[in-house]
């Protein structure tokens, strides 16, 4: 399964906490799944969004 479809059930925003641990269920290692996140940061497909915690949101 891919870092989207982790960020996808967790219906399309969550902070970092959440996607790491909802990866490790299904059998993404924590450093595997932040190097994605950034990656689709760097591409647009998710934004940063910066509010009382930083969360990851589709762009």
């Amino acid at each position: 399964m891919r870092i989207v479809d982790v960020l996808k059930t967790l219906g399309g925003e969550a902070d970092l906490d959440a996607i790491v641990e909802a990866a490790l269920k299904r059998g993404i290692p924590p450093p595997i799944a932040t190097r994605q996140l950034m990656r689709l940061v760097e591409k647009g497909v998710v934004k940063v969004v910066c509010d009382i915690s930083i969360r990851y949101r589709f762009a």
